[in-house]
């Protein structure tokens, strides 16, 4: 057996941040009250959406796994490097073979008191597992984790349940169905989080809907949650490492227009506002302006039973002729970068240490006039190959930043192809995800972000069959491939196959990469530590530290 022990992660992460003109201190900025007369230390973010869902099964969205994860802990967490450290699995033993994983948990309770137990996280997976309408629910599966049965609950609906079980109070014990080098990673994601079943029964349907019907077992306790407005969060006293959080609680407001935020930021009352394109220009040269770059890749996705797409010199084409470059640095301007591939930068290295894009081949490289010139030949070919001169198109995308400036900049880049005229279906984004999975699209500017630090987070979409490949892309190459990478005997041939699988998908292009998200906003210079990161839950709030 091997045997791994870590001692609890209780550094604080020191986050530069500059200061704001304005050295936000009025009410409702870190060390405030928010006007109640104490001197409690909190802070306040801006949100532009609310929590969608706070159930650990049916959470889809960036901002409800933040919440989650900022009340509930699961086995394993994440430092503010993005490395897996210990949280309610104080240690863990892997089995000679890699199949079994024995946690050992810590001395943990919920806030209602019981103890957090083994049976809590078999329930929760089961429970998760099991259920038609949790979307996460595949990274159980042979797509995700590789746990035991997954794949016959999930796909096949079989009336069984995962390879789990508590040994005792204090010891789960997980089985695979193969070997599966990223899934500690993925234990840092919500899907994967306890449930306290008892208290689960006695909510029914009210479970998770308001803070009453919550428990925590995290550094914060949700104390209160105004629909479409405001979120409280207060330090959870009873957290098994309580000592190391260092405030009192967090205000989050929920400010649609981030021009309001940002204002808000000025005037000293709030902490911390993304920014959007249209306001990188004003406050770049601000002092608490940052940027920093997400694991989020947009892309655009062609639907293979669409007539015309099914040509792949058209796909080319219109992969080819958009000038990522021009978007990045003169549209979006917010710290956003080029990607022709189907695999992000900076979110997860190789067993050489070299971030996965710096060995990878590089795909749609061309830009300007030359990028123009090469899209034009490949369009040129499908025109005599369809038999057409004209064709018209239409691009599903949702009406917000960055998706909308993005998108109109593709239409125009497209349309300099002559004979193609792009229609633009503007959708909110769970109308536009709803008509994805109806197929209802010619192209879609969709994105996905990265749920664990594995190239197969992306990559596994694209295999035939998989739920989340909407335009029906089906190649017995790839999948071939894919399949030949997940039985790799060593991790260099497992790295090698599955670069070599993009190389595939890059040259049928189903989908090509257009850019991966740059992140901008404004920080309090006196808030240190709200971690952000490229793969799972966004930004974890744990550290966050307010200076004197």
């Amino acid at each position: 057996m091997k045997k791994f022990v870590s001692a609890a992660c209780t550094g604080l992460v020191c986050l530069s941040m500059a200061a704001c003109g304005s050295g936000a201190s009025g009410s409702g900025a870190a060390g405030s009250d928010g006007g109640s007369g104490d001197s409690k230390k909190r802070i306040t973010l801006a949100k532009e959406n609310d929590v969608i869902s706070m159930n650990t099964a049916y959470a889809t969205d960036g901002f409800s796994f933040e919440m989650i994860a900022a009340t509930v802990d699961g086995l394993e967490a994440m430092d503010k490097d993005g490395n897996v450290v210990p949280a309610l699995a104080e240690s863990y033993d892997i089995s000679d073979d890699e199949l079994t994983y024995t946690f050992h948990l810590r001395d943990a309770n919920w806030s209602n008191g019981d103890p957090v137990t083994a049976g809590d996280f078999v329930f929760a997976w089961n429970e998760t597992a099991k259920s038609p309408e949790a979307e996460y629910a595949y990274l159980f599966t042979q797509d995700g984790a590789c746990i035991k049965n997954a794949d016959e609950i999930v796909y096949d609906q079989k009336d069984t349940d995962l390879g789990i079980k508590a040994v005792d109070d204090k010891t789960l014990e997980v089985q695979l169905s193969k070997k599966c080098p990223y899934f500690l990673s993925l234990l840092t994601f919500p899907v994967f989080y306890p449930i306290n079943q008892e208290f689960f029964e006695e909510q029914g349907d009210q479970y998770a809907l308001t803070p009453d019907g919550l428990l925590a077992c995290g550094p914060y306790v949700l104390t209160e949650w105004t629909k479409g407005q405001s979120l409280k969060l207060d330090k959870n006293q009873d957290y098994w490492d309580a000592d190391n959080v260092a405030i009192d609680g967090m205000d989050v407001n929920i400010v649609p227009e981030v021009s309001t935020s940002a204002l808000d930021f000025e005037n000293g009352n709030t902490d911390w506002t993304k920014l959007n394109s249209t306001l990188v220009d004003k406050y770049k040269d601000n002092e608490a302006y940052d940027t920093f770059l997400e694991g989020y890749l947009w892309y655009l996705q062609f639907n293979m039973n669409n007539e015309y797409l099914k040509n792949d010199n058209l796909r080319k084409a219109i992969g080819t002729v958009v000038d990522r470059d021009n978007l990045v640095n003169n549209v979006l301007k917010d710290g956003s970068i080029n990607i022709g591939g189907f695999v992000p930068q900076d979110f997860t290295t190789g067993p050489d240490g070299k971030d996965y894009r710096e060995t990878a081949d590089k795909f749609y490289t061309e830009v300007g006039e030359d990028g123009l010139k090469a899209a034009q030949e490949y369009w040129d070919k499908a025109k005599k190959e369809l038999g057409v001169d004209k064709i018209t198109l239409k691009m599903l995308y949702e009406p917000s930043d960055p998706s909308k400036p993005a998108a109109e900049f593709i239409q125009s880049e497209i349309q300099k192809l002559d004979g193609i005229t792009i229609e633009m279906v503007s959708q909110e984004k769970e109308n536009r995800i709803e008509k994805q999975k109806q197929g209802d699209f010619d192209i879609v500017l969709t994105r996905w972000g990265p749920d664990y630090a594995d190239p197969t987070t992306y990559l596994n979409l694209m295999i035939t069959g998989n739920a989340y490949n909407y335009g029906k892309y089906s190649s017995e190459e790839y999948d071939a491939k894919m399949k030949e990478a997940a039985e790799a005997e060593t991790p260099e041939e497992r790295w090698t196959l599955l670069q070599e699988a993009e190389k595939i998908l890059m040259e049928d292009s189903p989908v090509v990469g257009i850019f991966q998200v740059g992140g901008a906003s404004l920080k309090n210079p006196k808030v240190t530590g709200i971690e952000d990161h490229s793969f799972g839950v966004p930004y974890i709030y744990k550290n966050v530290k307010i200076e004197e």
